[in-house]
């Protein structure tokens, strides 16, 4: 998992096969990305790119689940809303 801390950055994704990816969300110092992947305990489901300088704070697997645990349950909840704004339900 990834926190922003400065800069802009997009993800991308390749919606349908054969086609170049599109961009389905930007993010901006304060975002943060990458705790679908260990929520769901499966691979990325987007690149996400530095459009800018970028300086981001990184959290393992083992410090995610040992300092969001409790808010597990809240963090899933919004995964429904990640799939139908962005198109990242893969």
């Amino acid at each position: 998992m990834f926190f922003l801390v400065e800069g802009e950055a997009y993800a991308s994704k390749v919606l349908n096969p054969g086609e170049e990816a599109k961009v389905v969300k930007n993010y901006t110092a304060g975002d943060y990305f990458g705790e679908l992947a260990l929520l769901r305990n499966e691979p990325r489901a987007a690149n996400v790119i530095a459009g800018t300088e970028c300086q981001c704070v990184q959290m393992d697997r083992h410090s995610f689940k040992r300092m969001l645990g409790p808010l597990n349950e809240i963090l899933k909840r919004n995964i429904d809303l990640y799939t139908q704004y962005s198109g990242l339900n893969n």
